[in-house]
């Protein structure tokens, strides 16, 4: 990511490990200061709201404004932008939402989880123990919480339920970054220093390497509908596609600058935060058909997320 002047430079804690040490310090350093927040709905204008306070059509694609220190609500379709109403937050990246339309959001430099109701019920904090740099984000449909817990070379799962914090069994992450999860409960994470996905099997049968090639710092991740397992990798300016029944493609887009979060809307729509051009854009999954989200002011978009649109538990 080329240094400008409103981007994060320095990183005192970022490992030391050559070409990866300095970009994780150019992504994950202190932004100046605090951006002002503006306290708006995050419906979005083009959407009709249901009686829980979700949209029925055209929901909007959440977006981490690292730079500016929010979260937006970006109409996937269009519409106005708008800003959702966190408080303090300071370098946010992952972002995932339920079934129940509540958003949870990694507010990195603040070393913690934070969630806002759909209704509008206000921010709390999900309890969790000696987080360093919480990065990627994903909820199973049992209700566990799952963070990439990256200077503490983990992953944690806590009960969204309970507030129990467990470790998921891994070996050998090096900063772990996004995450997925499949139908099944299979756990993926790019683990962005050893230039690597991995998988942790549901079943507790252990852990292994997706078979990718050449990956470089990998960061955001997202599953199709098929199995299809997307990469967001951030050190080739590209994302690549793992299908299903394997096999290794790249998604044909134009441009790309550190790609980092991913998010599918379920209608063929891959969805890319392109760090360093500052914006969100769309093709299709298929390939092709590549637009630039209408957005204002994003300073490195980091993750994205649609909420879900069923009710399943």
């Amino acid at each position: 990511m080329p240094p400008t002047t409103n981007r994060p430079a320095t990183a005192t804690s970022a490992p030391e490990k050559g070409r990866a040490a300095r970009r994780w310090a150019r992504r994950l350093a202190a932004a100046a200061g605090l951006a002002a927040l503006c306290a708006l709905p995050a419906t979005a204008a083009d959407a009709t709201p249901s009686r829980d306070g979700r949209t029925s059509a055209h929901p909007p694609l959440y977006v981490s404004d690292y730079g500016n220190n929010r979260v937006v609500a970006l109409p996937a379709r269009g519409g106005a932008q708008t800003t959702v109403p966190f408080d303090g937050l300071v370098r946010p990246t992952g972002v995932a939402g339920d079934a129940s339309g509540r958003l949870y959001v990694a507010d990195t430099g603040n070393n913690r989880v934070v969630v806002r109701a759909a209704d509008g019920g206000g921010q709390t904090t999900v309890p969790t123990e000696g987080l360093s740099r919480p990065l990627g984000l994903a909820l199973d449909r049992a209700g566990n919480l799952y963070v990439a817990d990256s200077f503490n070379d983990r992953v944690v799962k806590v009960s969204v339920a309970t507030g129990t914090q467990t470790t998921v069994p891994t070996a050998g992450l090096l900063h772990p970054w996004g995450l997925a999860l499949d139908p099944a409960g299979n756990l993926y994470v790019s683990d962005f220093v050893n230039d690597r996905v991995v998988k942790v099997a549901a079943d507790g049968s252990g852990q292994s390497t997706v078979p990718a090639l050449g990956l470089s710092q990998p960061t955001g991740l997202a599953l199709g509908a098929t199995g299809d397992l997307y990469i967001a990798d951030s050190g080739n300016d590209r994302v690549v596609r793992i299908a299903e029944g394997g096999g290794q493609t790249t998604v044909p887009t134009t441009g790309l600058g550190d790609p980092l979060g991913l998010a599918l809307d379920g209608c063929g729509g891959l969805y890319i935060a392109d760090g360093s051009h500052d914006r969100v854009v769309r093709v299709q999954e298929a390939g092709g058909g590549q637009t630039t989200l209408p957005a204002t002011g994003l300073n490195t978009p980091t993750g994205l997320a649609f909420l879900p649109t069923d009710t399943r538990p």
